[in-house]
């Protein structure tokens, strides 16, 4: 994107910088119109702030085929408090209502399809069955009660616990001490930085593990927490999907349940009715 090509922006020169879990951007701040869907259906005015990269020191930006990165959380954490774009569509008319929602595709060898997010709307085509409804507990990111996480009837969380909803990290972690638990309970041992590996051979008798959301249990098998990973000359290696991050109080400590989990499940985040929805 160049400011100057566009007769809508204006460069407003304010620095613009946020440092990752991996890697970090420094840029500027431009304003300018968003839109999303085909035809421009919903649109920004064009003073909408947005952060234009200019530097992406991190192995993870050189690595990823992605274009940029588009914030939906609350604007009370926002970097320079810049007011997501979500919030006008959401203001429009056209807009029926207030959601958002993810359906990932976990199928590598299904590319046609990566997945899907729905504006302003859920799509049913994705999903079955009852939507189990968590509200919000703070309004900073999508936060969430997790209700407990079990493998074989034995609890790994003492009560309910915090947790927040993030398609932006690709794993599923949580305090460090419960996550080494649960890596021990399905047989995976230490690696590098934190992750842990399993036997590809093992997966099919890896045992569940259960997570529990408005009152329903949404269940994860090994197929779904093992990131199995084709190596050169047609190697695999098996890694575990948890991964324990001890987040230091106010934030934390928290679950983050990364698209390891939301990969499973149809995903919806009710800006309107501040809550955070899964479905089958």
């Amino acid at each position: 994107f160049e400011c100057k090509k566009s007769s809508t922006c204006t460069p407003t020169g304010q620095p613009f910088e946020i440092q990752y879990g991996t890697g970090s951007m420094k840029g500027t701040v431009d304003n300018d119109t968003v839109c999303f869907g085909g035809s421009s259906q919903w649109c920004t005015n064009k003073n909408q702030g947005f952060a234009c990269a200019e530097e992406e020191p991190g192995i993870t930006f050189v690595e990823a085929k992605f274009d940029g990165i588009l914030g939906m959380g609350w604007d009370t954490i926002s970097v320079n408090h810049i007011p997501q774009p979500m919030d006008q569509i959401f203001a429009s008319p056209t807009c029926g209502q207030q959601v958002f929602a993810f359906w990932l595709n976990r199928d590598i060898n299904n590319v046609v399809t990566g997945g899907e997010m729905t504006l302003c709307g859920m799509d049913p085509a994705h999903y079955s069955g009852p939507i189990a409804w968590e509200p919000l507990v703070s309004e900073d990111y999508w936060r969430i009660k997790l209700g407990a996480v079990a493998i074989n009837g034995v609890t790994y969380t003492d009560g309910p616990v915090d947790s927040i909803v993030d398609t932006g990290t690709s794993l599923l972690t949580g305090p460090t001490e419960a996550i080494k638990k649960i890596q021990h309970a399905i047989g995976a041992i230490p690696f590098l930085n934190g992750e842990y590996l399993v036997e590809c051979s093992k997966i099919p008798k890896m045992p569940n593990v259960t997570f529990t959301f408005g009152g329903q249990d949404f269940v994860l098998t090994a197929y779904d927490y093992v990131l199995q990973i084709q190596g050169n000359g047609g190697s695999e290696q098996c890694i575990s999907g948890f991964m324990g991050l001890d987040i230091p109080a106010p934030a934390g400590p928290l679950w983050i349940m990364g698209d390891v989990f939301i990969g499973k499940f149809y995903s919806v985040f009710d800006h309107g009715n501040k809550r955070i929805g899964f479905a089958q």
